[in-house]
């Protein structure tokens, strides 16, 4: 067996010291009992024998160990008996320690037989008249040891499935982190196509627009005065949209909560349209993913939008319910409302983003009643690393 100091299990330890003791009490006992009588030199030599070379084998590999100890420390028995002419329970310990350190499998079996029938094979070597409840030491013994290292089997498999499982938290986790910029990058393309497309598309515009101003200004001053007008407004649509298409390029790029980055889209869109928006927060800040403030951003610009442009809406009413499992955001406007539910492209943008993140979408409106816009998204809970992290060190299986 190896140094105790050396063992990583408590177990283990208490195992090899008791063993150690219950040697040193047995070469006392050779000493000052067994040693006037023949053959003392044969039971003292076993006795160092049933005690160095088991731990010497456990040194260097503990595949046979409990063999050895069988074989060694039950000769040892077997002979100390017949030369003491009376039962010893010495086989207790070497039995019980054999039985921490056996193996799974059908040598564990065929040992705990060897160490119950050890006992019986001494009291034949003293006398049947010997019989009594130490012939029970072997088998009861070693089956505590089986018991026990079941247990330390079990404390095993369960520290190895926490690594397995902290391994794969960490790969979901670096996983995670790569969507998040996946995301951000497809995110900001998308934007920069739009914006070109719409800052490409208005500059067309209002360059054929001067070209056909400047004929008509000797033509027809009006009506190149009243073109003028309309570039003009188209230059001033352009423009709102470009600053929205911007603000929405990097609207996470900051780390401030959810709740104070949704109160910033309200608050820019009622500076630049008028409106009254009222916002409300409830709850205490939750940590969401990337992609989910990304949809709840997006999905509080479309319901905006959709109510002021669409419902002619001047009062809008906005809630973020902040719980541990779950957000909602819910858009309530005073417009006029819709007459059917009818999902276009903003819509059905709102809807694919929030159910790609398990989340979803609903819209109650009714003529004349305003537009309520409740959109749901769970929370994913980042604790459970944690968690096993602390499961993971109260556990020592050596």
């Amino acid at each position: 067996m190896v140094p105790f100091q050396n063992e990583t299990h408590w177990v283990y330890k208490i195992a090899q010291l008791t063993r150690i003791g219950w040697f040193i009490l047995h070469l006392l006992i050779v000493v000052l009992f067994l040693n006037p009588i023949p053959l003392a030199w044969l039971n003292m030599t076993l006795l160092f024998a049933a005690f160095l070379i088991p731990q010497w084998t456990n040194s260097s590999g503990r595949k046979n160990y409990p063999l050895l100890e069988l074989f060694f420390s039950g000769l040892f028995l077997i002979v100390g008996c017949y030369l003491l002419g009376k039962y010893s329970s010495f086989l207790a310990i070497p039995s019980l320690c054999a039985g921490i350190y056996s193996r799974p499998g059908k040598e564990r079996w065929l040992l705990w037989a060897g160490f119950t029938i050890v006992p019986f094979l001494a009291i034949l070597a003293v006398g049947l008249n010997q019989l009594g409840m130490g012939v029970i030491d072997g088998l009861f013994f070693f089956g505590v040891g089986i018991a026990i290292s079941k247990v330390l089997e079990a404390e095993k498999k369960t520290k190895v499935l926490l690594e397995e499982n902290n391994r794969q938290n960490q790969l979901l986790e670096e996983y995670a982190k790569q969507i998040e910029s996946i995301t951000l990058l497809e995110e900001r393309n998308r934007l920069a196509r739009d914006l070109h497309d719409t800052v490409g598309h208005t500059f067309t515009s209002v360059i054929m627009g001067l070209d056909a101003v400047s004929f008509l200004m000797d033509a027809s001053p009006q009506k190149a005065k009243e073109q003028v007008g309309r570039l003009r407004d188209v230059m001033r649509r352009s423009l709102e949209e470009t600053r929205t298409y911007i603000h929405q390029i990097s609207p996470n790029d900051d780390k401030e909560d959810l709740s104070s980055q949704l109160r910033k889209v309200a608050n820019e869109f009622a500076s630049h349209t008028k409106t009254e928006i009222i916002f409300k927060s409830n709850g205490a800040p939750v940590a969401i993913s990337f992609q989910g403030a990304i949809a709840l951003t997006r999905c509080l610009q479309e319901a905006l939008t959709n109510a002021v442009r669409h419902g002619q809406a001047n009062e809008i009413v906005v809630t973020l319910n902040q719980e541990v499992s779950q957000v909602i955001l819910v858009i309530m406007d005073n417009g006029s409302g819709i007459k059917e539910e009818k999902f276009g492209f903003g819509l059905n943008g709102m809807k694919e983003r929030l159910e790609s993140l398990q989340g979803s979408l609903t819209i109650k409106s009714g003529n004349l009643v305003g537009t309520v816009v409740t959109c749901f998204f769970p929370v994913r809970v980042e604790r459970m690393r944690g968690e096993n992290l602390q499961d993971d060190q109260s556990i020592d299986c050596g």
